[in-house]
This record gives C-alpha cells, sequence and structure tokens, in this order.
C-alpha cells in the first residue's frame, strides 16, 4: 500500500511549523495518533519557507520512499549534517503549502 493510500484511508499527513518557523512533517492516524516524524528541526539551519529537513532513516525508510513517489515533496539536491547524518533538504508539494 502506497502512503498515498495510506493517507486517504487510514492516515493524514500533518504539516505544522516547529517553534522556530521551519516546516514539521509527520505522518498521524485520523484520530489523531503520532505514526512518524518526517522532519527534522535544526535552529542553525535556514530554509524556505517550503523547505524542511527530512529524516529519512530508521523507521522513516520505507514511508520516505512512497512520499517521494506520492510526490507529497521533493529533493532539493541540498543536505544539512545532524550528527553523523547527511539529511536531505526537501521541498513540499505547492499544494500542501500552509
Amino acid at each position: 500500500m502506497t502512503i498515498t493510500d495510506q493517507l486517504n484511508f487510514k492516515r493524514k499527513l500533518q504539516i505544522s511549523r516547529y517553534n522556530n518557523g521551519q516546516l514539521a512533517v509527520n505522518i498521524r492516524g485520523f484520530s489523531g495518533e503520532p505514526i512518524a516524524e518526517l522532519s527534522i528541526m535544526h535552529d542553525s539551519v535556514e530554509l524556505a519557507p517550503h523547505e524542511f529537513i527530512l529524516k529519512d532513516y530508521s523507521e522513516n525508510e520505507g514511508l520516505v520512499q512512497d512520499c517521494y513517489e506520492s510526490k507529497l515533496f521533493s529533493a532539493t539536491q541540498r543536505f544539512v549534517l545532524i550528527g553523523s547524518r547527511l539529511c536531505p533538504v526537501c521541498s513540499q508539494n505547492p499544494t500542501l503549502i500552509l
């Protein structure tokens, strides 16, 4: 099942903002329970209003691929070093902009 199917029938994409103004991208169940946090907040990184740092590792690996294929967001070809991990900067689909 793709993320699109999951979003339509079992889950929803929640887009909000962290306290620092960066995008917060989460997947939640329809009753509000958290499923996955797809974004990372990092104060020292300047991002455009439609960009976010993607957590593309660990439990998010399968979800991230589905999101790319569903065009929920796209890679910008920029990366941020978070700890010892290079994390991609992504741009949300313009139809989802707050």
